[in-house]
């Protein structure tokens, strides 16, 4: 495998959510930062929610290689899931125990068989590797956006 980052980056992750979990004040939790977008408290549900689909699709290809994965509506997710109700430190919980299944799961069973590949509907060929670089680039995504809800330094 050509990237000596993939395992801190995907233990890290969900550190860093953590750190901001600790750091924000609980007022925020139903903010939103654009009303299209999740608000801290559904970022945290919909983290959790993700980790195991995209475990299931690298499962799946190691099984399967060239099947069609499903393609999942986040919106709906999140209503179906009730992610508006949902406790943050419970979900962030639910999330990192998840995680460790995934890396388990690439040091384990996926390891060396990171080419295999299968089709996204809407994004095309994925292999194994390109499922675990997007849950590096998904972190950052929802870091970028869990920070924009911490208190101002002046």
């Amino acid at each position: 495998m050509g990237n000596a980052y993939l395992f801190h980056g995907l233990k890290k992750g969900p550190l860093i959510v953590k750190w901001i979990l600790e750091n924000a004040p609980t007022d925020v939790y139903d903010h939103k930062t654009d009303p299209s977008r999740f608000s801290f408290r559904e970022i945290i549900a919909h983290l959790a929610d993700w980790e195991p689909i995209v475990l299931q699709r690298m499962q799946q290809t190691l099984g399967q290689p060239g099947s069609e994965l499903k393609v999942w509506d986040e919106e709906q997710m999140a209503i179906d899931h009730e992610y508006s109700k949902t406790d943050p430190w419970v979900e962030f919980e639910r999330w990192l125990v998840d995680r460790d299944r995934t890396i388990e799961f690439l040091q384990g069973d996926g390891n060396g068989k990171f080419e295999l590949s299968a089709v996204h509907p809407e994004r095309g060929v994925q292999t194994i590797y390109d499922m675990a670089n997007l849950e590096l680039g998904h972190d950052t995504y929802h870091v970028e956006q869990l920070l924009q809800f911490l208190p101002k330094r002046t």
